[in-house]
């Protein structure tokens, strides 16, 4: 029988819901934390969960971490033998990521494919802002102060990217514009 120790009745069920995914939300210091750990241990110990079929996303590195510090430590306490590893515990950033790496072979993307943070793209624009400056009448989209510019250039590309805009469409639809 597992051992809910000093838990509430909405942590317990939290913890003993196998059927379908839990979220957890609650204010800072109320046993999330606590709550998911058990969850982790409670699926592996007492439902024969395997560990890559454990999925928890968090929104920081730092809870990422103490979960996985957490489970690692109860785990042990338990005398339970599992690798950590094959968990997905992580930000929705990373575990995206991991999937992604994963799954490659299932995807378009090459095998060196990049992804890049947001300080990487600002100094990617930041190398090419004269090829940016050079385009007739940009001055009526951007400001004409460099770190704006840049800023701007990201948040629109970043929203084009966000909206899946077919590059080819959007063109067709520039030259429709300038030529109406």
């Amino acid at each position: 029988m597992f051992d809910f120790g000093n838990t509430n009745k909405a942590q317990q069920t939290a913890i003993s819901t196998v059927n379908g995914p839990v979220l957890i939300i609650a204010g800072p210091g109320t046993g999330k934390t606590f709550t998911l750990v058990q969850r982790a241990i409670y699926l592996i110990q007492e439902c024969n969960v395997r560990p890559e079929q454990i999925f928890m996303a968090t929104f920081t590195d730092k809870a990422a971490k103490e979960l996985v510090t957490r489970i690692t430590n109860e785990l042990s306490a338990r005398n339970i033998n599992v690798n950590i590893n094959e968990m997905y515990i992580g930000t929705f950033h990373s575990l995206c990521l991991r999937i992604i790496k994963e799954y490659l072979e299932f995807t378009r993307l090459k095998r060196n494919f990049k992804t890049i943070d947001s300080f990487e793209q600002l100094y990617i624009v930041l190398q090419h802002i004269f090829s940016f400056k050079s385009i007739d009448n940009i001055e009526t989209l951007f400001t004409n102060e460099s770190i704006q510019m840049i800023k701007d250039i990201c948040f629109y590309v970043n929203n084009l990217q966000e909206e899946l805009i077919d590059i080819k469409k959007l063109k067709k639809m520039i030259t429709f514009v300038y030529e109406f």
